[in-house]
């Protein structure tokens, strides 16, 4: 609970999409969210995957993930649970970060960027230009609050390792060479 209190109150406070705190109670150890009005990425990537096409908001909001998932990491905050059901994704393609119970300071950054990645690609069999395009947008806007060497270092055997009894061994092949040539 403190650190889902703590890093939802500094990424608020830094101009990071999480919801608003509302109230918390130390003694149940319970804390009072705002309703984040949306879908999560979980719930757009099954589409994606079995049209094989991906839309603006699909594209915006891969893009928002990374950018997001950057100003995390520049403010030093690692997030630990970083699966994309945890990217709620408005009708406006606006993405609030939600669920901040294993954020640590100063963790690993590239897990977070790999379980994203290749948590999202088990839904895919094919490697089609819908995943080209969600990985190369999600790629984009962690640039452009991250360093690239965070994305390599994702891309590194110990991280798709980890997913290989998941994601299809194709899929993980694909987003890893996305990942090196960040």
């Amino acid at each position: 609970m403190e650190a889902e209190y703590a890093f939802n109150y500094l990424l608020s406070k830094r101009g990071l999409k999480v919801p608003e705190i509302l109230g918390a109670d130390l003694r149940s150890r319970s804390i009072l969210f705002s309703y984040i009005a949306g879908d999560g990425l979980a719930v757009l990537l099954p589409r994606i995957a079995q049209t094989g096409q991906i839309g603006q908001r699909e594209v915006g909001a891969a893009h928002a993930a990374g950018l997001l998932m950057a100003g995390a990491h520049h403010l030093e905050a690692a997030l630990g649970d970083t699966k994309p059901e945890n990217f709620i994704v408005d009708r406006g393609g606006e993405v609030t970060l939600v669920d901040l119970e294993q954020a640590r300071e100063n963790g690993d950054y590239s897990w977070d960027v790999a379980e994203f990645l290749y948590y999202s690609g088990h839904y895919w069999l094919p490697f089609n230009e819908a995943l080209t395009g969600y990985v190369e947008s999600f790629v984009r806007g962690y640039l452009e609050a991250g360093p690239a060497r965070i994305l390599r270092k994702a891309a590194s055997p110990k991280y798709v390792r980890v997913f290989s009894v998941w994601t299809p061994p194709n899929i993980l092949l694909n987003i890893r060479k996305k990942l090196l040539d960040a």
